[in-house]
Formats: C-alpha cells, sequence, structure tokens
C-alpha cells in the first residue's frame, strides 16, 4: 500500500471514495466535512445515506456521488466525543480501511480537512498506522490467498494548500512504525518449527545488513561458557539451538553515550518443560517471544526513523522443552551475575533468560533498561487483555512509558515493587526462588527480575502477556500477535533524555 500526499484543488480531487469523521450525537458535523460538503459536494448533503450515519464507533456509511471525480463519501464514526482517545481513533481507521477492502476501492482518498475538529496530536501519523495495522492479515500458510488483500492500493491525503513540511516526516514515521508492528506481528504467528531462535538471529542479522546495525549472536556453548546458567536451564530439554542476540543502533554523533537497552523475552515455544502446561493453555505458547518480536519491529521503525540515541537490543531466545535433559524442578543453577537460583516451576521460564540477559547488559553501560516480556498469566488476570503491567525501579521510567503509551493507544499501568515481596523469593538452598505464591505473582516476577538490574541503572520491566496476543478477531483487528509494544518504544525513544536518567 501506497502513501501520498497531493496538493490540488477539491474539484481535481479523485478517488474510488474520499474518508471523512463524525462524532456520535453531535450537533454539527467536523468542520472539515462540513466546508467541504458546502463548497464542492453539495450532493452530499442531500443524500439519504447521511441520515443512516449514526456516528457510533465501527459505524460507517457510504454516500454515492454522480457525475463528480470523487465517486462516494465514506463517513465514518468515531463514537461519543466525551469517551474519545487514541485507540478510538485508530479503530475507527481500522473500520474504515477495511470497508474500503471489503468494497475493493483501489484508491482512497483522506482530504487533510477531514481532521479538523478531532482533538488529537499526530494525526496523520496515528491514521498511517491505523491504515497498515487494520488491514493486516497472516496466510502465509493458507494455500487459498485472500484476492482482496492487496486492496486498497493507494492512500492519497488530499489538500489545497501546501502541506507543512512535518507532514512529510509524520507520513514516513507512521509507515515505518506501521510496518514495523506488522513484521512484529509475522515473527509472532509464524508457527514454532519456523520461527525458531536461530530464525530470529537470522531476521536479526537481515535487519543489521539493511540498516547498518551491529549483530551479534552467541550459540549454545558461547552462552554456556559465559556462566549463564538460568538462561541455559531452559534450553537444555530442547533440540532447536539457542541464541543471545544484540543489535546495536548509535548514530554517528553519539559514539560514547550511554545507550538506552531494551531487553526482549524470546521463548519461540513454552511448553512449561518438565511443569507442562496443560491443554487449553500451551496451543498459543508461539506468542512467548512477543517481546523479543517488539524489540526487532522496533529496531526495523527505527531503520527508517532514526532517532538521536543509541540504542542496544538484547534478546534471549530459546524453546522450553520437556526431554530427558530438561530442567527439574528442585535443581539449583548459578547465573550470570553469580546469584545461585533455585528453580521449583520450570514453566517461570523467562525470568531466567531476562535475569542474564539483564546482568549481561551491565557490558554495555546502559543509561537506561527497559525489558518487555509475555511473563505471566497473572497479568492477564489483574489487568484483562488490553492493558500491560510496568514495574520499575524508577518514578522517571514509569511515567516514561505510561505517557509514552498512552499517546500511542498502548496502555500500561503500575504495580508495586516492594520490598516485602522479597521475603515470597527467599530460597532455603539457594539465594533465590524463580516463583513466589501464586498470590501476587506477577509482581513477584518482577520483583525477581529486579535483583538483576546493573546498580544504580534506571529501569522498567513490561509485563504484555495480555496485549501482545489477541485470542480473537475483533474491532482492533485480527487474532494473533499484535506487534503490541513496538509503538510506545519508539515513542520512548524519541522522548526520552538519557542525560538526565
Amino acid at each position: 500500500m501506497e502513501f501520498s500526499i497531493i496538493t490540488e484543488p477539491a474539484s481535481a480531487w479523485s478517488a474510488d471514495a474520499v474518508v471523512f469523521f463524525a462524532f456520535k450525537d453531535a450537533d454539527e458535523y467536523l468542520p472539515g466535512f462540513s466546508s467541504w460538503m458546502a463548497s464542492d459536494a453539495d450532493w452530499v448533503a442531500g443524500s439519504p445515506a447521511l441520515g443512516d450515519f449514526s456516528g457510533e464507533l465501527d459505524n460507517s456509511s457510504v454516500i454515492y456521488g454522480s457525475g463528480s471525480s470523487v465517486q462516494r463519501v465514506l463517513l465514518v464514526g468515531l463514537g461519543e466525543e466525551k469517551d474519545f482517545s487514541v485507540d478510538k481513533f485508530l479503530q475507527a481507521v481500522s473500520t474504515a480501511l477495511r470497508k474500503c477492502r471489503e468494497l475493493k476501492f483501489r484508491t482512497v482518498g483522506v482530504p487533510l480537512v477531514a481532521f479538523e475538529g478531532i482533538p488529537l496530536e499526530d494525526k496523520l501519523e496515528h491514521f498511517v498506522v491505523a491504515a497498515i495495522e487494520g488491514l493486516y492479515s497472516f496466510d502465509e500458510f493458507k494455500s487459498k490467498k485472500d484476492e482482496k488483500k492487496g486492496l486498497p492500493e493507494t492512500i492519497r491525503f488530499l489538500t489545497e494548500d501546501e502541506p507543512p513540511a512535518h507532514l512529510a516526516e509524520m507520513l514516513l514515521k507512521g509507515q515505518a512504525v506501521g510496518q514495523g508492528m506488522g513484521y512484529a506481528r509475522d515473527l509472532v504467528n509464524l508457527p514454532p518449527n519456523v520461527a525458531n531462535p536461530v530464525y530470529l538471529a537470522d531476521e536479526a542479522k537481515k535487519l543489521a545488513k539493511q540498516y547498518g546495525f551491529k549483530f551479534k549472536a552467541m550459540k549454545r556453548k558461547e552462552i554456556i561458557d559465559k556462566g549463564m546458567g538460568a538462561f541455559a536451564s531452559v534450553f537444555r530439554g530442547s533440540n532447536d539451538e539457542p541464541r543471545m542476540i544484540t543489535l546495536e543502533y548509535c548514530p554517528k554523533d553519539r559514539e560514547g553515550q550511554k545507550p538506552l537497552v531494551l531487553v526482549g523475552k524470546g521463548v519461540t515455544f513454552d511448553t512449561g518443560g518438565i511443569s507442562l502446561k496443560p491443554t487449553g493453555f500451551i496451543e498459543d505458547m508461539k506468542c512467548d517471544m512477543g517481546g523479543a518480536a517488539a524489540i526487532l519491529g522496533f529496531f526495523r521503525a527505527i531503520g527508517t526513523i532514526k532517532p538521536d540515541l543509541p540504542v542496544v537490543g538484547i534478546l534471549p531466545c530459546a524453546d522450553n522443552m520437556p526431554d530427558a535433559s530438561a530442567t527439574r524442578p528442585g535443581e539449583v543453577v548459578t547465573s550470570f551475575s553469580g546469584k545461585t537460583i533455585e528453580i521449583l516451576n520450570t514453566d517461570a521460564e523467562g525470568r531466567l533468560l531476562l535475569c542474564d540477559a539483564l546482568a549481561y547488559s551491565a557490558q554495555f553501560e546502559p543509561a537506561a533498561i527497559i525489558d518487555l516480556a509475555t511473563l505471566t498469566g497473572g497479568c492477564i488476570v489483574a489487568f484483562g487483555w488490553d492493558v500491560a503491567a510496568v514495574m520499575d525501579n524508577s518514578a522517571l521510567m514509569q511515567n516514561l512509558v505510561i505517557e509514552s503509551g498512552t499517546r500511542v493507544g498502548e496502555r500500561f499501568w503500575p504495580m508495586p515493587l516492594w520490598d516485602i515481596y522479597k521475603e515470597e523469593l527467599k530460597s532455603e538452598v539457594a539465594d533465590l526462588k524463580n516463583i513466589g505464591s501464586r498470590e501476587g505473582m506477577t509482581i513477584h516476577a518482577g520483583m525477581f527480575l529486579k535483583e538483576f538490574v546493573p546498580e544504580d541503572v534506571p529501569w522498567a520491566h513490561l509485563d504484555i502477556a495480555g496485549p501482545a496476543w489477541r485470542k480473537k478477531k475483533t474491532p482492533a483487528g485480527s487474532a494473533g500477535g499484535t506487534g503490541f509494544g513496538v509503538r510506545t518504544l519508539v515513542e520512548i525513544a524519541e522522548r526520552i533524555d538519557l542525560e538526565d536518567m
């Protein structure tokens, strides 16, 4: 799908349909729609289809024209204005584009005046991201492809006046972010016999070659030789080779500056190991590398956006399988930090990869660290499928994550890491247990990770177990991986001041 900004008189606008928006039960239409009808499309006001429109979120009406270069108007509901938010706009745009695909439109016009009166910043960027995301589908392994998948082919942003220069930058960013999210979704949706740790390493290597990142992937022997006993305990039962992937991005004038380090859980399939998951919970566990996928999607996006700070991605990737070599509950391992861990539940494996990756991150002298992980089912119990948890050692990091997520329609809510929770992690035979009690399990996981964060480094842990995966198709998009986290990370990379950390 191609995007462009076209400057020409409204009388010359050409498209299979032009898209406008309206709020529910508003006394007046949005000003851009009203002025366009009055000056260039009086036939719209007289159409019976306009009376069929309710303005409800996900409601749309197609108004057919006559003798005009604009053949149709697609009017899309935004819901109640008092309830309006970024995610409602994203959903409305997705609805609009899916309707365009359903009707087999090839060229869609979006007058820039259509955004007038919508109380939101960066509307063009949000539109582009939502258009890409709303039309996303994954049919790589289907023998019969959707004949409509390539539609619409073109989206034209239409304006009579010369657009501000920043709109071109916004358009470029929206495409980069949307494509990064789609890439992350593809990685999560690929079956585990394809997207194994070696595959993810190969993908990271391709990104490095395309965008000039530094790349490294440690193999099984090097991981073990470096003393990453916690990480190694996860892949002991798997035939698939593990990888510890690192990607490094640095603008030319930022060499020597301490980087933002991103750590992503990359369990490409999680059986639970010897602590085997039951039927009903195991089938979707190809999604357990959603944190690593989000970071790869982020790197794909910044390859185009080029934010002005150094970033390092660390992705510990492995399968968690239950063969005769697999780690047994009750075993004790030594982590990269030197701390010993009593593994009481092999299904609490994500924190074992992450703790070695967090400790390893010290070699990059990070200014700040963010880790992303589909870590605990308890997070879904607490927040449902649409909200992620944030735990941290820094109010600055917490606020940055929540505010950045809010700006792009990704919701985070804080959980405490008070010292009273450390009691649950004390072991009789080792420094730590890898699980606490069922009550407070998500916090115990965060508290465990906190023990391995390099000293005096601001850090935030994002448990994205719910929003990283969509169990079924919803108005927000198709089932499967969602790419959650990519937009927040891009927003953070543009907002964070590493010198203030």
